[in-house]
């Protein structure tokens, strides 16, 4: 009976280790579609500057 519970409560782990991975995946995912949106702009404004000084 043990070794039932012990088999029981690895997969009841595996399981949730599974959606904490997944959770931590789409916050990163997340995080690196904003980052990437913030760079966009202050390429965007590098960019305005740089023409500005070349005119």
């Amino acid at each position: 009976m043990i070794e039932n519970e012990d088999i029981c409560n690895k997969v009841a782990s595996t399981e949730n280790l599974n959606d904490a991975h997944f959770k931590v995946i789409v916050d990163n995912q997340n995080l690196i579609l904003k980052n990437q949106g913030i760079l966009s702009k202050q390429i965007e404004e590098i960019n305005l500057k740089l023409d500005k000084l070349l005119e």
